[in-house]
């Protein structure tokens, strides 16, 4: 928390607009996850079985009902709702007033809050299956059907080509593939091993911190580009993970209907919601509780650390995003999941 003992610490820092994350994540799927807005707190997915061949239109024969499948018992309504992810932190505003200038103190809190919650969110996607209702994982939403386990053995061309072609949305075509850096480079390592060349790429929008917008080369197979999300922990016993998906929805009676982020509507271009609160608050159990700053600099205590507040009052700025994510059809997502990872060599 940026208030009273490491305020004096950011005057040192006059170009610093605000704290840098040494050693970020890696989440390169986040510049391309789509998000749509809906109203209320749900969104409601009307999903049909698969029309078997036989149950296809006559041809040059009487004309024939078409068959009812709007209500399905094997394919019910499926319903995805928005949780709520939150942070928080504190700012003492005797110090704002003094070291607003060369450093916001809320302005710098406020960035680092933002970032918790994306991280948060990313790696909610590659969770084991969670249960969550308001927010799954990608592992709880995916079809019977979907998912190969390789139990441990290598990785093999076979079975990617096999689980890239599992997706039948957008007519047979992910437009993205997700896994951790270790199960990239364990692709990688692969094709290079097999065919003694780099695996092929395609060309992707980046941002250069010189250059500004540029176009460079990303990994990709069958066409399909690789992005790395590092929140993604590797399985037990080394084993790696891979998601084949179609992101985006048209909203439309398919074959679009693929894997969005959702947010309310109205928030799709500001999702991040501030909310201030004067005084020392309690902890997340207890929202309500409030500790009065009095006249006196005093020492009080605060979800069990003794803090000696400024004459002006501590205040509280809780950061919350209400998300989640949705999957219109089931045929827009697969997972190869249980193959052995390239080792790790040992770092300094």
């Amino acid at each position: 928390m940026a208030q009273l003992a490491n305020a004096d610490l950011l005057t040192l820092r006059d170009l610093w607009p605000w704290l840098v994350e040494n050693f970020p994540w890696k989440i390169q799927i986040a510049h391309h996850w789509p998000f749509m807005g809906i109203d209320g707190g749900f969104l409601r997915v009307a999903r049909t079985a698969r029309f078997d061949q036989t149950d296809l239109a006559n041809l040059n024969s009487e004309c024939g009902p078409v068959t009812d499948r709007t209500s399905q018992p094997t394919d019910p309504e499926v319903v995805f709702g928005l949780a709520n992810i939150i942070t928080r932190y504190s700012v003492c505003f005797d110090d704002q007033d003094k070291f607003s200038n060369p450093n916001n103190l809320d302005r710098t809190e406020y960035v680092l809050a933002v970032q918790r919650l994306v991280y948060r969110y990313f790696r909610q996607l590659g969770l084991g299956a969670t249960g969550s209702f308001n927010f799954p994982s990608l592992q709880d939403v995916v079809g019977t059907g979907q998912t190969i386990d390789m139990g441990g053995a290598a990785l093999t061309f076979a079975a990617l080509d096999q689980a890239y072609h599992l997706i039948s949305e957008n007519n047979g075509r992910p437009n993205a593939i997700m896994s951790n850096s270790r199960a990239l480079r364990t692709y990688r390592n692969l094709f290079v091993a097999t065919h003694g060349i780099e695996p092929p790429t395609v060309t992707e929008t980046w941002t250069d911190p010189v250059k500004g917008r540029v176009s460079a080369p990303i990994t990709c197979f069958n066409g399909t580009p690789w992005y790395i999300n590092d929140l993604i922990d590797d399985q037990a016993g080394a084993r790696g993970i891979v998601f084949f998906m179609v992101l985006g929805d048209d909203r439309g009676p398919g074959h679009f209907r693929g894997i969005s982020g959702i947010v309310p509507r109205g928030r799709e271009r500001n999702m991040f919601i501030k909310r201030q609160v004067d005084g020392v608050v309690g902890d997340i159990v207890v929202p309500s509780q409030q500790v009065l700053v009095p006249d006196v600099p005093t020492t009080i205590t605060v979800n069990g650390a003794t803090i000696t507040p400024s004459l002006n009052a501590v205040t509280t700025n809780w950061v919350s995003w209400p998300c989640g994510m949705a999957m219109g059809a089931q045929g827009s997502l697969s997972i190869l999941k249980g193959f052995g990872l390239v080792a790790n060599l040992t770092t300094t």
